[in-house]
């Protein structure tokens, strides 16, 4: 079945933020990060590299190119890495409310195209042991299109307990990795703890 698709081209000088040659799959993943309507189902260079072409399946809204052309002009290029990322909050962190308390908010920069591993360790307890009390642990993890895993674990005594876990992300080029660490009480008194705290984003294939 024949389709008509929506092409919009950027000409190098359009990219008035950037210093030297376009990195695509940099720029491709920024730009399907972004919040359209309709996300463009290609970014890739023209034969002779001097500019780059948008492609959506269906027209895109008048914002959404609007917001295209914005971050075509704001974009400022970068690379991409694969390096190990390791984010440490060893220290004794206390809540007796029931919003939830970060313990690690971190980011990774652009990636390498690959799969990822997050692994998380903690432990929760709580100070004193009160009748219907207790400790909430929550992570987040969300790649930087939109794609998102929470998980959360609960305890009620004062023994530490070991809240660990692991998820495998796949990635594209230029995509990045947010991990969010929170904990809070549970029922109306008692102090929740949450100590020991490690996230680590590892490159396995």
């Amino acid at each position: 079945m024949a389709e008509t698709n929506y092409t919009r081209i950027y000409l190098r000088e359009e990219f008035t933020s950037l210093v030297g040659n376009i990195p695509i799959t940099l720029l491709a993943a920024q730009l399907l990060a972004l919040p359209l309507t309709v996300p463009p189902i290609d970014v890739r260079f023209t034969l002779q590299q001097h500019a780059v072409i948008v492609e959506w399946s269906q027209f895109p809204s008048a914002q959404d190119i609007i917001d295209i052309d914005a971050a075509v002009a704001a974009f400022t290029g970068g690379v991409t890495t694969s390096s190990p990322f390791e984010y440490n909050s060893f220290a004794v962190s206390t809540s007796t409310s029931a919003t939830p308390i970060t313990k690690l908010n971190n980011t990774t920069p652009p990636l390498d195209a690959g799969t990822y591993q997050v692994i998380w360790t903690t432990s929760l307890r709580m100070q004193a042991v009160t009748a219907n009390t207790g400790v909430r642990g929550t992570i987040r993890l969300t790649r930087s299109d939109g794609v998102f895993v929470e998980q959360t674990d609960g305890w009620d005594l004062t023994e530490p307990h070991a809240y660990n876990g692991a998820i495998t992300f796949q990635v594209l080029a230029g995509q990045t990795i947010a991990s969010l660490l929170t904990f809070n009480r549970l029922g109306a008194s008692g102090t929740a703890e949450m100590s020991g705290a490690r996230i680590t984003v590892d490159k396995i294939s």
